[in-house]
C-alpha cells in the first residue's frame, strides 16, 4: 500500500493518524493538537530539500477566514444572547410549571431539548436544561440517571434538524458550496433529521431509558450524590486525630470516609499505609461525600488549608457545579480559578470520573465534566451568581427557576433571531452575513455586551480553523481520492444504499471517539470522492456524513453533552453503548431510506 502513496500522502497520512490518536487519548486540548499538526505540515512543506507540497504558508490561515468557522462562532454568540435574554427561564417555566408523571416529564424534556438544540448550540441547550432536570429529579425523588443521558442524546438528535443545529452541518454545507457551488439550505437537514429526531426521542423515552443501568442510591442520602469528592484537610495542633492509625481513624469517621494520601513536601500525593499514624501539621487527602466533610472538620478539628482560602468553614454554604465544555477553567489550574473567583467562591473539593488524584488540588488541571464543590457565603448573592456564570460553571444542586429579566428584550431577541433564520432559509442572505446582523442587533438591545467573546468556545473554533486546511490538503494531495478509490474497489458490486451505510457507520465510529467537527472535516472529502467515483448525487453522500458526525452515542467522550452528564448521572464509560448502540442502529435504518428518497 505504501508504495502506491506519494511522499506528500505518506506524511499527511501519518500526521492524521497521530492527530486522531492524540484526539482519542484526550490528554491535550483539541485546539493545541490541531494547531501543532497544522504548523508541522506547513513547516515540513517549507523545507526545500524534502520536495513536499502539503500545505503552503499562504494556505495555512485559510481556515480562519472560512465562512464555516465564522458561522459557528456567530451561532455560539447568538445562543449565549438568547440564554441571557431569558430563554432558559422560559424553558424552565414550560417544564417546571406543571405536574408530570415520569414519562410525561421525560417526553416533554426531550422535546424541548431537541427543539432548543435545533436552533442553538447543543451544549447551550444542555446548559439550560441540566440544572432544571436535576432540580426536578430532586423534588420528585426520581433517579437522575433515567433522565440525564436521554437529555444528552436529545440535544444531539435535535442538532441534526437545521443548518445551525451543530457545527458538522455548517461544515458540510460550506464544503458542498465550495465543491458544487450550491450548499444546503437551512431546512434541508430537516428532511432527514426531523424523522431521526422524532423516532430517536420515542425510542429513548419508551425503550432506551429502560436500558440504562441505575445504580442504587440509599434512601438516607441525597439523590444527586457524588461520593468520590477529594478534599484536602490540615491536621490542626491538638487535633483528636493525631496519633491515630488509619484503621482507628476510619473506625471513628465512618465507612464512607477514607484517607487517600498525604501531601508531601514537593506537593505530590503519597500513598498511605494502614499502620501510618496521623501527625499534627499534615495535609491529608480525604475521600468523602460532600455532606460529610463538615462533620469531619468538626469531629477531628481539621481545617481547609490556607492555600484554598483559609476562612471560617462554618460561614460557608455549599454548591456543586459542573465544568461545562465552554468553561474558562478548562486546561487551567487553581491559581487561575483563584484569580477570577477570589473571595466569592472557595474551592473545597473536586470530583472526577475515573481519574486518580495524584497532585495537590491547587495543581490539578481542570477538565470538562469535572464537578467542583464550592463554598460561598451567600448562594443568593448576585456577585456569586455572576462569578459562577462568568467561569462557565453549571450548578447541579437544586436552585430556583430563573426569572425572565425582560420579556421585551426576549421578544425582540426572538424576532431578530427568527428573521435571520428566514433570511437564510429563503436565500436572501448568506448564513454568515445574516447571523452577523443578528449579533449586531443583539448588541443593540443589550442581550449581549462587550464581553460576548467569552461565550465562544474558542478551542472548538481554533480546532476547526486548523483542521480545514488539513482537510483541503487531503484533497489537494490526492489522499482523499485514494482512500475513496480503495473503498470503491472493495465494494464494486454494492448498491448505493450499502455504500451509504458503510460511510455512515464509519463516520459514526469516528465521531464516537473524536470531535464531531473534526470528523466532518476528515470524512467530507472522502465521501465526496466516493460519490464521484460511482457517479452518484454528491448531496446524498455529504448528508450521510453530516448525520454520522452528529451520532456520538456510544461513549462519554464523543460529544460534549455526553461528557457533562457523566458525573451527575453517575454513569460509567460502558453505560453509553447500552442505549447508544440500538439508537445508532435505528438511525441507520431511518437515515438511509430517507436520504435515498430525497436525494437519489
Amino acid at each position: 500500500m505504501l508504495e502506491l502513496l506519494t511522499k506528500d500522502q505518506i506524511v499527511l497520512s501519518f500526521t492524521i493518524l497521530i492527530l486522531l490518536g492524540l484526539f482519542i487519548w484526550n490528554k491535550y486540548r483539541y485546539d493545541a493538537i490541531s494547531i501543532a499538526a497544522l504548523v508541522f505540515l506547513v513547516a515540513i512543506s517549507s523545507i526545500p530539500n524534502l520536495e513536499l507540497n502539503i500545505i503552503s504558508k499562504d494556505d495555512a490561515l485559510d481556515g480562519f477566514a472560512n465562512p464555516a468557522v465564522m458561522t459557528v462562532a456567530l451561532v455560539l454568540i447568538i445562543s449565549h444572547g438568547l440564554k441571557n435574554a431569558g430563554l432558559s427561564a422560559l424553558a424552565g417555566k414550560v417544564l417546571a410549571g406543571r405536574q408530570f408523571t415520569e414519562i410525561q416529564f421525560l417526553l416533554c424534556l426531550l422535546a424541548v431539548a431537541a427543539t432548543l438544540s435545533s436552533f442553538i448550540n447543543n451544549i447551550g441547550a444542555m446548559a439550560i436544561l441540566l440544572p432544571l432536570t436535576v432540580s426536578v429529579c430532586q423534588k420528585m425523588e426520581w433517579h437522575p440517571a433515567k433522565f440525564l443521558m436521554p437529555l444528552a442524546f436529545a440535544c444531539i438528535l435535535g442538532g441534526m434538524n437545521t443548518l445551525i443545529g451543530t457545527p458538522p452541518n455548517i461544515i458540510i454545507s460550506e464544503y458542498a458550496y465550495k465543491e458544487t457551488g450550491a450548499g444546503f439550505n437551512f431546512f434541508d437537514f430537516s428532511k432527514v433529521g426531523l424523522a431521526i429526531t422524532i423516532c430517536g426521542i420515542l425510542f429513548v423515552a419508551f425503550i432506551g431509558n429502560k436500558l440504562i443501568f441505575l445504580r442504587a442510591i440509599p434512601s438516607d442520602e441525597p439523590l444527586i450524590n457524588l461520593k468520590g469528592y477529594m478534599f484536602e484537610v490540615e491536621v490542626n495542633e491538638g487535633s483528636s486525630s493525631a496519633g491515630l492509625t488509619l484503621y482507628k481513624f476510619k473506625e471513628q469517621a465512618g465507612e464512607d470516609i477514607e484517607i487517600m494520601g498525604v501531601i508531601s513536601e514537593t506537593g505530590s500525593v503519597k500513598k498511605v499505609q494502614n499502620n501510618m499514624r496521623i501527625k499534627e501539621g499534615q495535609i491529608l487527602v480525604i475521600k468523602s461525600p460532600p455532606d460529610e466533610i463538615g462533620k469531619i472538620l468538626n469531629l477531628f478539628d481539621f481545617s481547609i488549608p490556607d492555600e484554598l482560602h483559609g476562612i471560617d468553614e462554618a460561614d460557608l454554604e455549599e454548591i456543586e457545579v459542573l465544568i461545562s465544555p465552554g468553561s474558562r477553567l478548562i486546561g487551567r489550574k487553581y491559581d487561575f480559578f483563584q484569580k477570577l473567583a477570589f473571595e466569592e467562591l472557595n474551592l473545597l473539593g473536586l470530583w472526577r470520573k475515573g481519574t486518580k488524584y495524584r497532585t495537590r488540588l491547587t495543581r490539578e488541571t481542570f477538565k470538562a465534566g469535572d464537578v467542583l464543590l464550592l463554598g460561598v457565603r451567600d448562594l443568593d448573592d448576585e456577585e456569586v451568581k455572576g462569578k459562577i456564570n462568568h467561569l462557565g460553571l453549571m450548578p447541579i444542586r437544586e436552585r430556583e427557576i430563573e426569572v425572565i429579566s425582560s420579556r421585551s428584550r426576549l421578544l425582540k431577541g426572538l424576532v431578530f433571531f427568527i428573521s435571520s433564520i428566514l433570511a437564510v432559509a429563503f436565500g436572501v442572505l448568506s448564513p454568515t452575513i445574516s447571523f452577523l446582523l443578528c449579533v449586531l442587533c443583539f448588541a443593540r438591545i443589550k442581550i449581549i455586551d462587550s464581553n460576548f467573546y467569552r461565550s465562544v468556545e474558542w478551542p472548538i473554533i481554533v480546532m476547526l480553523a486548523a483542521m480545514i486546511p488539513i482537510g483541503m490538503a487531503m484533497q489537494s494531495t490526492g489522499l482523499s481520492g485514494l482512500i475513496a478509490s480503495s473503498i470503491s474497489n472493495l465494494a464494486p458490486n454494492l448498491g448505493q444504499a450499502w455504500i451509504l451505510i458503510i460511510i455512515l457507520v464509519i463516520t459514526m465510529a469516528v465521531s464516537d471517539i473524536i470531535n464531531n467537527a473534526a470528523t466532518a472535516v476528515i470524512m467530507a472529502p472522502i465521501s465526496y470522492e466516493i460519490a464521484l467515483n460511482f457517479g452518484y448525487d454528491v448531496n446524498a453522500f455529504l448528508m450521510v456524513v453530516a448525520i454520522g458526525a452528529s451520532c456520538a452515542f456510544l461513549t462519554p467522550i464523543g460529544h460534549q453533552c455526553n461528557t457533562v452528564v457523566m458525573g451527575p448521572g453517575n454513569y460509567k464509560f460502558t453505560d453509553y453503548w447500552r442505549m447508544g448502540l440500538p439508537l445508532e442502529i435505528l438511525i441507520v435504518a431511518i437515515a438511509i431510506p430517507m436520504i435515498l428518497f430525497v436525494w437519489a
